[in-house]
Order: C-alpha cells, then sequence, then structure tokens
C-alpha cells in the first residue's frame, strides 16, 4: 500500500525547529505520527512529504484578472493586489490557485519571500525536499455544504473554500466568524463543522452565538488525523511555483509532454517535406503550362515573332478583338439580339409552330403556323410595339383548323424630307 508524509512546520526558533509529521495511506488512516518534535527526527520517505506551513504567516485572497492567458494573469497578480498590501511586492511571493468557479476570481497566496527562504532553508538543512508547499488551513477537511474549523497549535484554523480560509486565535474566532459570515451573506455556509480531537473538546469555544448550526466531529488520532484527511479530499494549492519551482519540478511536469513534442516535430516535419514535394511539382506543371501557352499563342497568332510573356500577349490580343467585335456590333445589328426581341412574342402566340426562319441583312422572312387570324394579327401588333421591327404580312392561309403564314420583318428606313 503506498504511504504518504506529511510535515506540520511550526512557527519556533531556527536554531531548535520543532514539526510534527504524519505519515497516512490513501484513504487518510494514520500509519505514524508524532508532534512537536524535532525536525531531525523525521522518519526518512521514499516519496517526497506533503510540508504544511502556518497559514498565519499567508494572506489568502481573490482578484479579478480580466484575460486568459495564464502569463499575462502571473505578470499582472502582484500589481493588481499591490493596493491591499502593507509591503512592497517586490518582497512578496505569489501562488496561484484555480479560478473561483463563480465568481471567476483568481485565488492567490501571498507570503513574504524572506519567511518562503526560512522554510525552504530549514527543511533543506534537515535533507528534506517537499514535493509540496502548503497553507496548512487549505488540509482542513471542507464540508460539502460549509465550512470547517480545526484548533491546532492554539490557532483556529477555517476552511470556507476550496481553495480560501483564514487563520485566526481561538478566543477571536466567534467574532471573525460574525465577520467573515456578513461578508458571505451572499452565499452563506448551510452549517460550520468543527473538527478536534478529543483531547480538544473541552477547550472548544463557545460559537452559540453564531445563527448557524454547529456540528462537532472528533477523532481518536487527533487533528494531525484530520489534516490527512483534508488533503486527500482536494488538490491543495501549491505554493512552489515560479522561483520556488525547483528545476526538478519543471523536468517532471514536462516529461509527459516529451513524446507528444516528438510527435510534432515529426509531424511538422513530415508536413514541411509534403510542403515542398507539392511546391516541386506545383513548379513542374507552371513550366508545362507555360510551354503549352506558349504554342497555342505561336498557332493563335503565327505571324508573331517574339515571344516575351504568352499569356500578358495573349490576354491583350483578346482584348483587341473584344473592342474589334464591338465595334462591328454597334454598327450593325446582331442577329442573336433582333431574334431576343420577336421570340418572347413567338411563345405568346396561341398555336405557334415555326416551320422556316431566314436571316438575311437584319430582314427575317419566317414560315409557321398558328391556332386563327386573331393569334395573327395579336402577333404582328405585339411585334410592332415590343420588337421595333417592320412586320408585313406576306401570305395567310386556313387549312386544316389553322393558319399556315409567311411574314416579314425588317428596319424601316426613314424617309429624307
Amino acid at each position: 500500500m503506498r504511504h504518504s508524509l506529511f510535515i506540520r512546520l511550526q512557527n519556533n526558533d531556527i536554531n531548535q525547529p520543532h514539526v510534527s509529521w504524519s505519515l497516512f495511506d490513501i484513504a487518510g488512516h494514520l500509519i505514524e505520527s508524532a508532534i512537536h518534535v524535532p525536525i531531525d527526527t523525521i522518519p526518512r520517505h521514499h516519496r517526497p512529504p506533503l510540508v504544511l506551513i502556518p497559514s498565519t504567516e499567508i494572506l489568502l485572497t481573490q482578484t479579478d484578472i480580466p484575460t486568459k492567458q495564464w502569463k499575462r494573469i502571473i505578470q499582472a497578480v502582484p500589481y493588481a493586489l499591490e493596493i491591499e498590501l502593507a509591503e512592497n511586492v517586490e518582497n512578496l511571493h505569489f501562488a496561484l490557485g484555480k479560478r473561483e468557479p463563480l465568481s471567476g476570481d483568481i485565488v492567490v497566496a501571498v507570503i513574504a519571500q524572506c519567511q518562503m527562504d526560512h522554510y525552504l532553508q530549514l527543511l533543506s538543512t534537515a535533507g528534506i525536499s517537499p514535493a509540496m508547499l502548503v497553507p496548512d488551513v487549505l488540509a482542513v477537511p471542507k464540508p460539502k455544504d460549509g465550512w470547517g474549523i480545526l484548533f491546532f497549535d492554539d490557532v483556529a484554523l477555517v476552511r470556507t473554500g476550496w481553495q480560501t480560509g483564514f487563520a485566526i486565535e481561538p478566543e477571536s474566532l466567534s467574532t471573525t466568524l460574525q465577520i467573515a459570515l456578513i461578508e458571505h451573506k451572499e452565499e452563506p455556509p448551510q452549517q460550520i463543522v468543527v473538527f478536534i480531537g478529543v483531547e480538544l473538546i473541552k477547550k472548544l469555544t463557545d460559537l452559540s452565538t453564531l445563527d448557524i448550526p454547529i456540528t462537532i466531529k472528533t477523532h481518536q488520532q487527533g487533528a494531525l488525523a484530520w489534516l490527512a484527511q483534508g488533503l486527500i479530499e482536494s488538490p491543495p494549492l501549491n505554493l512552489l511555483q515560479g522561483n520556488y519551482c525547483s528545476p526538478d519540478k519543471i523536468a517532471i511536469r514536462l516529461r509527459p509532454w516529451r513524446l507528444m513534442a516528438a510527435l510534432l516535430i515529426l509531424l511538422g516535419g513530415l508536413h514541411v517535406a509534403k510542403q515542398s514535394a507539392e511546391y516541386q511539382q506545383l513548379l513542374q506543371y507552371r513550366q508545362a503550362l507555360n510551354t503549352q501557352i506558349e504554342k497555342v499563342y505561336q498557332e493563335t497568332f503565327p505571324k508573331t515573332r517574339k515571344i516575351v510573356n504568352p499569356r500578358i500577349q495573349m490576354e491583350q490580343k483578346l482584348k483587341e478583338l473584344q473592342i474589334s467585335t464591338n465595334h462591328i456590333t454597334t454598327q450593325e445589328e446582331n442577329f442573336l439580339s433582333i431574334l431576343n426581341k420577336i421570340s418572347t412574342q413567338f411563345a405568346r402566340t396561341p398555336g405557334f409552330y415555326l416551320n422556316h426562319l431566314d436571316f438575311y441583312q437584319k430582314r427575317f422572312d419566317l414560315q409557321f403556323t398558328v391556332a386563327n387570324l386573331q393569334a395573327l394579327e395579336y402577333l404582328k401588333q405585339r411585334l410592332s410595339k415590343h420588337s421595333g421591327l417592320t412586320v408585313k404580312i406576306q401570305s395567310a392561309t386556313s387549312r386544316h383548323g389553322q393558319v399556315e403564314c409567311r411574314i416579314r420583318l425588317y428596319h424601316s428606313v426613314p424617309k429624307n424630307g
């Protein structure tokens, strides 16, 4: 069974440092533990320990940073909180938690750099390399619908959220809780659960003045058992960030991404090779097209002696032909344009059936049949009105219930004078 070790540091003389520690299993049950013992008596463990540091030295707060880019959030947090801090931000260490799901604010733990250096030096002297440095208030069990309170080392640790809480002297706990409840009046806790060891139950501060249900839970193994239980419930906020994140930790974090990075490099190389091959193919195809264009141009315009850019020269020749065609069209009516004017009227004539059509010098001679003489007269009127042509009926013979017709359409020549 895999065991884990956590160490809880204390505010004491650096020359005679004392700690509390516990070895626990994945269910949070204590295997071994000790309270207020010299740091050099901690048992050696094959896994780096979790280290709890006093929350009285830490400010847990929140701030709104309107960006999702983590690098920019890290840069902006110190200056967003600067007005709330008495000390220069350059002397402080900022560790970031996750965004709060409801407010969207970033949770931040603030601690003096000299205090961080003190704790790390203390651990290093004892030959301890911590896996995490965690505010001890975040190891207090968090009730699902309320707040958790744990008494340890004459301090009341109050956990108000998964990443929020504070530490206070027991004598001021009731007053501080009343203020905290007012601040959380929009989302008040449904209950307050006090986690306490059997030996401390008589020292419990009177919380009866609070208008909220109070539940007391005891543990035979004391406060360390509750801290172990809280550590396995949710991932804690780790203070080892930024300059305090060791190279080994960076390598561990990057290790799962090595294979993906290698695959990305391989895919990138394959993509570049494919693009290069496609470029060469397109270059050859372009050269072949230029050769073909030049050949077509030479066949179309055999009198051309010099071909510099066959595509541009072909476009110029086509433009010249288009201009010439447009000029001819303006001088003489085109067959299709006249036919377009009269075809609509044919389609609207009852029983119309075209038998023969001749076109010569803007003159149409048509042979067709229609349903009756009225339809023929209707067609004549419509052609005269909408086509701008002169309509001359050359013959109209009624036969087999239809009228066989011959008409001529032409532009009338205006008379002089």
